[in-house]
């Protein structure tokens, strides 16, 4: 189950967009559990406060994950997988001098705030390579390149 909320800034097609990667993300993990998943789609100023808060962070940021995985012997229907924050405005910034499109991009963010609620981190380079791994094959399924053969 995914509950989706949205500052006006965000286009219908955007949102719906950051709907379908997260089930092919769920697909691409034969995940057996069903799960609860939020998402705030919004902009700079809603995710620096939460940036601030939560990682003593003062500056906007592309996405935010906060994992909220739920014991196993929780009898809910769904576990609640976690929250994720994404920012129009940063994806936006970050698409200057760059080949990739906003659909890509938002795709790609997505795929790696969804990769943080399962416990999936980057801190170093083993990590970040399984991470990426994964992220270039949620993409490929969505027809997307990897984004990390274009960084700029």
């Amino acid at each position: 189950m995914i509950e989706v909320s949205a500052k006006e800034i965000w286009l219908a097609d955007e949102i719906n967009l950051v709907r379908n990667v997260l089930s092919v993300c769920y697909k691409s993990m034969s995940l057996e559990e069903s799960f609860q998943l939020s998402v705030r789609l919004t902009d700079d100023k809603e995710i620096m406060d939460l940036n601030k808060i939560y990682r003593n962070k003062n500056k906007p940021t592309n996405v935010l994950s906060f994992c909220s995985r739920g014991s196993k012997n929780n009898k809910c229907v769904f576990q609640v997988l976690g929250d994720l924050v994404i920012s129009r405005d940063t994806a936006i910034k970050e698409l200057e001098n760059s080949k990739k499109t906003f659909e890509q991009h938002i795709s790609h963010l997505t795929v790696h705030g969804f990769l943080h609620l399962l416990g999936y981190i980057h801190e170093d380079d083993k990590e970040a390579k399984i991470m990426e791994d994964l992220e270039i094959k949620i993409l490929k399924e969505l027809n997307i390149p990897n984004p990390y053969l274009d960084i700029n």
